[in-house]
């Protein structure tokens, strides 16, 4: 920032200061104005607990996720959409993409039909560092399946900005918020979510498009929960379960079209509880499936390397708004209802 300082125009530091005022008095619509301002000059400015961090823009074109036009009404283009939500750590998404590719792809396992899969890279207030590496990826991707959508948010979002979590500036519009956009920018008619600390060692698409092809199915996944309280979900190996976890999760794009992950979830942590109940709940009702898929599960740095009290107080936000939303379907268990008590 001290550099950033030193080398911007006093104009653009001009803009910093009173941008900052602005969002010292809740005028978000005057800071969104006086970051864009700041953003056509050639910098780009990231809100932390420490204050406004100043930096030279990268060579790519920030999206406005309210500018976005989703695609629902399109025709599916694809077997498969990958979304994957990325804060960081390009490392882990260039090994899931790279496993991808691998295993999943045409010339990886022949098949009377080739599978054709796409990948959206939603970068969420990532630094420029993961935003470029991620460009890198798209660009050195041979089938061009790879696309990346640099999110900055809008007015749209002021009122919703928070506090940093696991490591993402203020700017950052959140795990629920990116993934709706994502998901509605998606042509695959599955759509996938993947959590770059999976590394596929197999194909793992194919078992996923299968199982979601059998009758009543909505969801499927690599790992499941249930719950028979409501008030603590235990791992289960399915098949059937109550919901399936966020890490690898596929749902029928014609299904995910009627639901939205919600918005208030900024940090993924049971997220994937509220989507799953949603889908299922749609109607005439659907079943969440679990199956063994080939993949191996590496350290969740969105989890470990996030402050253990922010990561908790994040976590209970989003439990709580699932436990609001849902508590009164227990026709949704599929172990049966004991009561809302916390196991033994």
């Amino acid at each position: 920032m001290d550099r950033a300082r030193r080398e911007a125009p006093q104009g653009v530091l001009d803009l910093v200061v009173e941008r900052q005022a602005a969002r010292e008095a809740r005028d978000f619509a005057r800071a969104d104005a006086l970051r864009d301002q700041v953003r056509a000059a050639g910098w780009l400015l990231r809100d932390t607990r420490e204050g406004p961090e100043l930096a030279a823009a990268p060579p790519w074109e920030p999206v406005d996720p309210a500018a976005i036009r989703p695609r629902w009404d399109e025709p599916d283009q694809h077997a498969v959409s990958v979304i994957a939500h990325v804060t960081g750590w390009p490392e882990d998404v260039a090994r899931a993409l790279h496993a991808l590719a691998t295993h999943c792809a045409p010339r990886a396992a022949p098949r009377a039909v080739p599978l054709d899969y796409e990948v959206l890279l939603l970068d969420d207030g990532a630094d420029a560092a993961t935003g470029q590496a991620l460009e890198d990826l798209a660009e050195e991707d041979p089938a061009g399946r790879v696309r990346v959508l640099h999110l900055n948010p809008s007015a749209e979002h002021a009122s919703e900005r928070g506090d940093a979590v696991d490591g993402r500036s203020a700017e950052a519009i959140g795990f629920g918020a990116a993934m709706n956009l994502g998901m509605g920018q998606a042509t695959g008619r599955v759509l996938v979510w993947l959590d770059p600390h999976v590394e596929a060692t197999g194909d793992l698409l194919t078992p996923l498009l299968s199982a979601l092809d059998e009758p009543g199915v909505g969801l499927a996944g690599g790992w499941g929960v249930v719950t028979r309280s409501m008030l603590q979900f235990e791992a289960d190996d399915g098949p059937e379960v109550d919901a399936v976890e966020g890490y690898l999760l596929a749902v029928p794009r014609r299904l995910a079209a009627r639901v939205e992950v919600d918005p208030k979830d900024r940090y993924y942590r049971n997220a994937d509880l509220d989507y799953s109940f949603a889908i299922r709940a749609l109607d005439p009702g659907y079943r969440a499936i679990r199956l063994a898929v080939p993949a191996t599960l590496h350290r969740h740095r969105g989890w470990y390397e996030t402050d253990p009290a922010e990561r908790e107080r994040a976590s209970k936000k989003n439990y709580d708004r699932f436990l609001a939303k849902w508590r009164l379907r227990t026709d949704l268990l599929t172990r049966g209802f004991t009561g809302y008590h916390q196991h033994g």
